[in-house]
C-alpha cells in the first residue's frame, strides 16, 4: 500500500528536467547523478539524457518540481524508484568514474519488460 501511494505521489507532481516532463524524456539512455549536501540527510539528482546544459546553468539537470525547485529524495534507491515506474531500468552504478554509488546509468525497458498497468 505504501508503495502505490508514494508512486502516485511521484507521478501526481509534475517533475521535470530542465522544463521537460520526466514522462516525455525519449532517450534510450540517462545518466543520473547524486549530489548531497553538507548537513541534510537528503540528495539531489541530476539527470542527463543527452539534453544541452552549460556549466552556469547546471541546476537545469536537477530534477525540479512545478514552480521550478529542487526536488529532493531521501537517497539514490528513492530516485531510482521513480524512474523505474517512468519505464527505466538499472544498468550499471560504476559508469562513468569512481565515484559510487553517487552516478547511475539507466535504459529505457523493452516494450515487453514494461510493467503493464493494472
Amino acid at each position: 500500500m505504501l508503495i502505490l501511494i508514494s508512486s502516485f505521489t511521484y507521478l501526481s507532481h509534475a517533475q521535470s528536467v530542465g522544463g521537460v516532463p520526466l514522462e516525455d524524456i525519449k532517450s534510450t539512455y540517462i545518466h543520473l547523478s547524486r549530489v548531497g549536501f553538507t548537513f541534510k540527510s537528503k540528495i539531489r539528482v541530476s539527470v542527463d539524457f543527452g539534453q544541452r546544459v552549460s556549466g552556469e546553468r547546471l541546476n537545469e539537470s536537477f530534477i525540479s518540481d512545478s514552480d521550478g525547485r529542487s526536488i529532493e529524495f531521501n537517497s539514490m534507491i528513492d530516485a531510482l524508484n521513480l524512474f523505474d515506474l517512468l519505464g527505466y531500468e538499472y544498468i550499471d552504478s560504476n559508469c562513468v568514474d569512481e565515484d559510487w554509488p553517487g552516478q547511475y546509468l539507466l535504459r529505457k525497458k523493452k516494450p515487453e519488460l514494461v510493467r503493464e498497468e493494472e
